[in-house]
């Protein structure tokens, strides 16, 4: 098994790669890198930076870089000290984009969202879980997002939570495989307006271990993929409500969910060069009692 550390190092062997390409770029006029960008950027280093880089697999680059906490230490100092950072872009061909750090930020990577220090957990029993199944707990996504609907985790979030009215909340499905996205679980709300009126609002969900980074290109790319593919069954759509799931150790045992503002099904058909950001608008954490292995939980 490959190391986390060996990873990192691996990862930091890009960094030439990243700043060759910002001054190719930057004396072209451009700030999109694309597949061929960056297979001939990697194939220039390995020649006069001694890298041993492989170039196969070009549109996985920008994700290599942004995985796992302290990712910014994969990005150059020099680029972070002009305050330029990254974005991943996926599709015709785009892999990353440099853009200026807007007003506050730190980290050169502005896709990724941190939970806020101060949340108090919310007990959730996990007694109704059968033994065997907790036994095999393991960590990763499947499973979490499985113990996450067993224990009615995201509707606890939207009970008591969330700054929309949900009168009821439907688990459609695990590991939905879409043509440019993979949704970790999709989720019908019906949802009550201000009026009274009522309407159905898609849930997607992204689900991350607690040393992975919740990335605002994956959420972006979920909302999207999953609209278009309801939109196909004629299912009424009114709204777009994307979360992302995190196990945590902090503490022991727990689920933090956060909830981004909801999105128009007009948002999420726009061009792929128009496309918004997402804002996060509530956050919950909800510990696991007694504890589940392998939801940032490690016994037995």
């Amino acid at each position: 098994m490959v190391s986390g550390e060996h990873m990192r190092r691996s990862r930091s062997k890009k960094i030439p790669v990243v700043e060759y390409l910002y001054e190719k770029l930057s004396a072209e006029g451009r700030t999109v890198a694309t597949l061929d960008d960056v297979r001939q950027a990697i194939e220039h280093c390995n020649r006069t930076s001694g890298t041993k880089l492989s170039s196969a697999n070009p549109a996985n680059f920008m994700k290599d870089l942004m995985r796992g906490r302290g990712a910014e230490a994969n990005w150059p100092d020099s680029l972070k000290a002009a305050r330029i950072g990254g974005r991943q872009r996926v599709g015709g061909g785009r892999v990353l984009e440099f853009v200026p750090y807007a007003e506050g930020q730190t980290d050169p990577f502005y896709s990724s969202f941190v939970r806020s220090s101060d949340l108090n957990p919310v007990a959730v029993q996990s007694l109704s879980l059968p033994l065997p199944a907790k036994s095999l707990g393991r960590k990763d996504e499947s499973w979490l997002i499985q113990v996450a609907v067993a224990l009615k985790v995201i509707e606890t979030h939207f009970a008591l939570g969330s700054h929309i009215r949900v009168l009821e909340l439907t688990h459609l499905q695990t590991g939905v495989k879409l043509s440019s996205s993979e949704v970790d679980a999709l989720f019908l709300a019906l949802v009550e307006r201000n009026d009274g009126s009522r309407l159905n609002a898609l849930v997607t969900c992204e689900a991350k271990q607690d040393n992975e980074r919740i990335l605002e290109h994956q959420i972006v790319s979920q909302i999207i993929a999953a609209y278009r593919s309801v939109k196909r069954l004629k299912l009424q759509i009114e709204l777009i409500v994307p979360i992302a799931i995190q196990a945590s150790k902090h503490p022991e045992g727990s689920i933090y969910v956060v909830e981004f503002q909801p999105w128009s099904p007009a948002q999420a058909e726009v061009s792929e060069d128009e496309v918004g950001h997402v804002v996060m608008v509530r956050e919950g954490l909800y510990q696991i009692r007694p504890p589940v292995r392998g939801i940032g939980y490690s016994g037995s």
